[in-house]
């Protein structure tokens, strides 16, 4: 039987999709709903909708499929044929994600957004959700912890009390932090990875930070002001 070109790659991606997904572990979506179901889906991931995506292996060649990232556990999620999520196993063999048009770098266990400066380096966003569901509910809308929750710097989502299947008030933590990355490298954002990076812009950096200017907290802004140190 003779399949033609077209035909024969179609093939090979969905092969290489199956293979993988053959590695992925359905989630346990009853054990998990009533933790995650009243937080909103652009919170609890990472691109507010499911969309059609590229995941690149290390040492394969990529795999494609409906997917999305998950804020909460940083984990890749998939829509298999039937509608069922998956979470993909073996996360440290992947090295990139694109999703529609945006494009996560994946290291040190989590994804970071990437916003390129260059055509090797950039910034990288990273988005975590925390739900505490020990967490209760004083007066005057205030939040206690219990000392087992481990405390975190954190920006808080704006009504961040919500109301779960379990019946309980179940308040969550978003944090975004910025980072630099050059290649498949992540660094935290300082003076000194900084001028890692850019070593020709040394004195401006010095000069931008000694005149007791902060640094940007968003990653447009950020951008914005490392363009010129990237030329």
């Amino acid at each position: 039987m003779y399949i033609c070109r077209t035909e024969f790659i179609a093939m090979k991606k969905n092969i290489v999709l199956a293979l993988f997904l053959a590695l992925a572990a359905p989630l346990a979506l009853q054990a998990q709903e009533s933790a995650i179901k009243g937080v909103p889906d652009d919170v609890y991931y990472l691109l507010p909708e499911f969309a059609d995506g590229y995941v690149y292996l290390r040492g394969q060649i990529p795999a494609q499929g409906k997917m999305n990232i998950c804020a909460v556990d940083q984990t890749l999620r998939y829509f298999d044929d039937n509608g069922t999520e998956l979470e993909a196993a073996d996360a440290d063999n992947i090295l990139r994600v694109r999703i529609d048009t945006v494009w996560f770098l994946r290291s040190r266990g989590a994804f970071y957004r990437m916003y390129p400066l260059s055509a090797d380096t950039g910034i990288g966003l990273k988005r975590e959700v925390r739900i505490l569901t020990d967490a209760k509910q004083g007066a005057y809308g205030t939040t206690s912890r219990t000392t087992s929750i481990q405390e975190y710097s954190t920006l808080y989502a704006e009504g961040s009390l919500h109301q779960l299947n379990s019946g309980k008030e179940y308040p969550y933590e978003v944090s975004e932090n910025l980072f630099l990355y050059k290649g498949e490298t992540v660094y935290p954002l300082s003076k000194k990875n900084l001028t890692r990076l850019f070593p020709d812009k040394k004195e401006d950096i010095e000069a931008y930070l000694k005149a007791g200017k902060a640094l940007p907290k968003t990653a447009d802004e950020m951008r914005s002001l490392l363009a010129s140190w990237a030329r």
